[in-house]
């Protein structure tokens, strides 16, 4: 009886293999997905670092250039109070001031606090001995964080939406030949031409700024808020006069990239205390990593296409021939009468046809005789060779 092979719960040949190469694909894949996208996650945030230093760099420096040409003018008129007497310096400080969009108001104040010479002549007679920008004037060289008019309040026209008008104060004091101090010239500057340059400034740099001042409070921002002091690290480090970047969740639930960088330090331009923190939108941020993830992963998956087309081309040409041959193999097992493939393809395939002709051959030889018949013609050889008995003759006898 012939055996019967059993191979139906048996997995073929093409099946492992195509198994074997989706499989190592999947891994292969996945693991090349998670490092690229992993480095190209790295990078992009070492580039944004970067790329918000340097704005902020930018604004820090566009801003310091500006407070700057103020400065040098008031330095400027400070140097003709050698040649001219404080009343005749009103001409100079309505020039000073001119249309009043940058420079709200000019003034020189005699060591007592007297306002002698003023734009427009205001407050001129007045005291100011009492205000900030007048006794550290006299110590020395001063800029002022913003702050409400007080004097001027009631002189000077309202802003265009109706809020009092706020200054940041800068003051230089005038000295005699002995270096005594003998007055102190001083200038408001308004606070809406700063918000115009910081709001310009961070449009044309794409992040939002945000002016801290010494105690932690907001002094001005691009987005037009101006909320309490935040306990935010890039807060903590403004207060500190440290600088830093990273990634945070602010009191809108939002997730931004920020950076906090110190107040530059400008020629001689007297410090505000300030330092400024810029943020980016986080999903703004991520937006190229997930771009480059997006095409990345659409790649791979086109790769793994190919392989797959690869696999199958493979399987068809070189695994089938091995299939057709194992199912000839299994047919001469079971006595049947097939002639095995015949595939040049591989040398292994070669091998194995011929190995299954010979098999073949040796299963079902030539027609043999019967048993009887070799006995009877054994018998016959043997007599032909035996000698045969002589004859008696009548002589022999």
């Amino acid at each position: 009886m012939p055996f019967r092979i059993r191979t139906a719960l048996s997995p073929s040949l093409a099946f492992i293999t195509m198994a074997f190469v989706l499989t190592g694909a999947v891994i292969g894949l996945a693991m090349a997905y998670v490092l690229i996208n992993e480095r190209g996650s790295a990078y992009e945030a070492a580039r944004l670092t970067s790329a918000v230093e340097v704005r902020m760099r930018g604004v820090q420096t566009a801003v310091a250039q500006s407070l700057h040409r103020e400065w040098r003018h008031l330095l400027e008129v400070r140097r003709k109070l050698a040649v001219l007497r404080p009343q005749d310096l009103q001409t100079q400080l309505d020039t000073l001031v001119g249309g009043g969009s940058v420079v709200s108001w000019a003034g020189y104040a005699q060591s007592d606090g007297t306002v002698v010479a003023a734009s427009g002549g205001l407050l001129v007679g007045e005291s100011v001995e009492q205000r900030p920008w007048f006794r550290e004037g006299l110590r020395g060289t001063f800029a002022g964080d913003a702050h409400e008019a007080l004097l001027l309040a009631a002189k000077l026209p309202p802003q265009a939406d109706g809020a009092p008008p706020q200054f940041l104060d800068l003051a230089a004091p005038v000295v005699d030949a002995d270096g005594s101090a003998i007055g102190v010239l001083g200038l408001h500057l308004n606070v809406a031409w700063a918000q115009r340059l910081l709001n310009e400034l961070a449009a044309s740099m794409a992040v939002d700024i945000f002016v801290v001042g010494a105690d932690g409070a907001v002094v001005a921002s691009s987005t037009g808020e101006q909320p309490p002091t935040l306990d935010l690290p890039s807060f903590r480090m403004a207060r500190s006069g440290l600088s830093g970047s990273g990634v945070e969740t602010w009191p809108d639930g939002r997730t931004y990239f920020t950076t906090t960088v110190p107040e530059l330090s400008y020629a001689d331009l007297p410090r505000f205390g300030w330092n400024l923190v810029a943020r980016i939108d986080g999903e703004y941020a991520a937006l190229p990593a997930r771009i480059l993830s997006r095409d990345l992963m659409l790649r791979l998956v086109g790769f793994a296409l190919i392989l797959a087309l690869l696999t199958l081309l493979f399987i068809v040409a070189f695994i089938r021939p091995f299939a057709e041959l194992a199912r000839n193999a299994a047919d001469i097992a079971e006595g049947r009468d097939v002639y095995p493939l015949e595939s040049h393809r591989t040398r292994e395939l070669g091998m194995i046809g011929a190995a299954l002709a010979r098999l073949q051959s040796a299963a079902h030889p030539h027609e043999m005789p019967h048993a009887g018949e070799n006995e009877e013609r054994a018998s016959d050889a043997r007599d032909a060779r035996e000698p045969r008995p002589r004859r008696r003759t009548a002589g022999s006898r």
